[in-house]
């Protein structure tokens, strides 16, 4: 393994019946990447659902339709997910649910973060604004051209 990627922490989840309150509150893992694997039981409900990736500065901005994922976790599969995906679970309707919660981090990524200041690449509300920054540059100039007679002729 890479020296600068490294599993922590680990949690085990178990959620009983509306009886307990569970970790999986809407939130983002301190993780680059986490693994959660359903160990089982019988249970209904406490289905997983995404809400779009975000940045330290959007992490509670508004969701696009698009950014919405609901997935049933099934005993014995797992859902591999960044750690700044919002996300959460749905209550526990009957039985007992068990997930087991791998973080994955990178000393050498949270280093880069610290660094960098455009995260459109990744961050579903920073390429928003990036794309909105675009669309009025273009109308800008277009109306500058036009204000302008429109250039030269050739």
């Amino acid at each position: 393994m890479h020296p600068s990627a490294f599993f922590l922490p680990t949690f085990l989840e178990a959620v009983r019946t509306n009886t307990e309150e569970s970790l999986a509150s809407f939130h983002v893992d301190d993780s680059e990447v986490t693994l959660n694997v359903c160990l089982g039981k019988q249970f209904s409900g406490g289905e997983l659902y995404f809400r779009g990736i975000r940045c330290e500065n959007h992490v509670n901005s508004e969701t696009q339709h698009e950014e919405m994922y609901d997935y049933s976790h099934v005993p014995g599969r797992a859902v591999l997910h960044r750690g700044r995906h919002r996300h959460g679970a749905r209550p526990t309707t009957s039985g007992l649910r068990m997930n087991l919660l791998l973080w994955c981090r990178s000393s050498v990524f949270r280093e880069m973060k610290r660094y960098q200041k455009d995260f459109s690449s990744w961050c579903g509300e920073c390429q928003r604004e990036k794309r909105e920054r675009q669309i009025q540059c273009v109308k800008a100039t277009k109306l500058a051209f036009l204000r302008g007679g429109g250039g030269g002729m050739i």
